[in-house]
């Protein structure tokens, strides 16, 4: 039996898309081992999102042909899009699939087993049209399942490659969509988490469909389905229709993840995003007049290029005055073929790590204060994993409202839903107490 190993760089459409790669490969009778053991084939799904992105996805092509010299090496992913030639000059590397025709990847490797030649299967990605399907009826991981609903992005942001690795937006049909999530309840998962690289904008290459309409019917036409998780949504995309959906919703968790980026006018308007700082508040302001509990997670880019002082303090207040539970800081990183990497008034590297500092103090801060509301409340948890080796005892898992909680349990709670009640607020983690298992009669109540 020929075996084959993946290594997946970057984000959650990455690892879903690896599974998808797995379970044509486990169609055809492969069997999987781990990264680091000896396989006939390897599989290495790239990123691209920065350089060194590249510089990573290029160190885990190079330790698979160590590993294996007579091993078919595949590339995938956002890096072999964009730059297939780079990949193809690796010494050792016989197979470049992009952000698309996954499925021709088997054809490839028998075309090479053949010939002996390397293949660049790699095409433009901007003629693309239509959304690329792959069946994810299970994840190797177990805990959370994602689900893709979209692909591409029409945002052309100025610090951002995904849109030339991704190509445009595309939705996937609103049946197969269901189907998967359907597939993914019946093996045993509790909660789904939306996934695609500008997920929120799913839809919006339809007719007579949309996003809010996709969260409605999830919503009631999956049985047995338990959370709803959106793993991203932009303030435009906050629609009216939409909030009316989260407000009767009730499977979708109360937690949005809203991406930011700045909170000064000037700096959005250099990276050619969509909305101004006043736009984004009204969203948020509406959003938490019908959802007064929930949790918005949120995004920043800290030293954009031309960022001053002032600038950065707009930010600063901004994220105050929003009370985001949880930010994700990055410095900006000068990203080859972009439009900011080119930009004059480059922030200098110990600026950023300074600015990135006081932010991410700042975050922890209202992490902090956010999770302290919660202190003696009972909240549902799905417990993910054991906290380490050495306490198989203690889990971790996340509340609805995207706190991460850690009590004592059993393993054979992991991947249920259980009542926590929390006795100490921390960031990142909160202390909690078994309360107990959510049965499916209780669920449905």
């Amino acid at each position: 039996m020929s075996t084959v190993a993946f290594h997946t760089l970057g984000c959650k459409v990455n690892h879903y898309e690896t599974e998808g790669i797995w379970q044509k490969f486990k169609n055809e009778g492969y069997m999987r081992v781990d990264f680091d053991h000896h396989a006939d084939v390897y599989v290495i799904n790239t990123c691209t999102v920065t350089n060194t992105g590249d510089k990573k996805s290029r160190q885990v092509i190079r330790r698979a042909i160590r590993s294996n010299p007579e091993a078919v090496v595949c590339v995938t992913g956002c890096y072999a899009q964009t730059s297939p030639g780079e990949i193809m000059e690796i010494p050792g590397v016989d197979i470049v699939v992009g952000t698309q025709d996954r499925g021709k990847m088997l054809q490839y490797i028998e075309e090479h087993q053949e010939h002996r030649q390397p293949i660049n299967g790699v095409s433009n990605i901007m003629k693309n049209r239509v959304f690329e399907e792959m069946d994810v009826p299970a994840f190797t991981d177990r805990t959370r399942a994602s689900l893709k609903i979209q692909e591409g992005c029409n945002n052309f942001c100025t610090f951002c490659i995904i849109p030339w690795s991704r190509g445009l937006l595309r939705s996937r049909e609103p049946d197969n969509v269901l189907k998967q999530a359907r597939q993914l309840v019946e093996a045993g998962y509790k909660e789904i988490v939306l996934t695609g690289i500008h997920t929120a904008g799913y839809g919006e290459d339809m007719k007579d469909y949309n996003f809010a309409q996709l969260l409605r019917d999830l919503e009631s036409k999956v049985d047995g389905l338990k959370r709803i998780r959106i793993s991203s949504i932009e303030a435009s995309q906050i629609t009216d229709e939409v909030i009316e959906v989260l407000d009767a919703a009730k499977k979708i968790v109360p937690h949005l993840h809203i991406p930011l980026q700045s909170g000064s006018d000037t700096v959005l308007e250099r990276m050619r995003r969509k909305y101004t700082s006043d736009f984004y508040e009204k969203r948020v302001a509406k959003i938490q007049k019908s959802l007064p509990h929930l949790a918005i997670t949120s995004d920043v880019i800290v030293g954009f290029p031309g960022e001053t002082k002032e600038e950065f303090q707009e930010t600063m207040d901004f994220v105050k005055k929003i009370g985001y539970s949880e930010l994700h800081v990055f410095p900006f990183s000068k990203r080859t073929g972009t439009p900011a990497a080119r930009m004059d008034n480059q922030v200098d590297d110990e600026v950023k790590k300074r600015r990135v500092q006081a932010l991410i103090e700042q975050s922890d801060e209202q992490a902090l204060a956010y999770a302290k509301a919660y202190v003696n409340e009972v909240v549902e948890v799905i417990p993910e994993e054991t906290f380490d080796a050495n306490q198989p005892n203690i889990l971790v898992g996340y509340s609805d409202n995207y706190l991460k909680v850690k009590f004592e349990g059993t393993k054979d709670m992991i991947g249920e839903i259980v009542r926590v009640k929390i006795t100490k607020a921390g960031y990142p983690y909160n202390e909690g107490q078994f309360v107990r298992i959510m049965d499916d009669a209780a669920l449905s109540m």
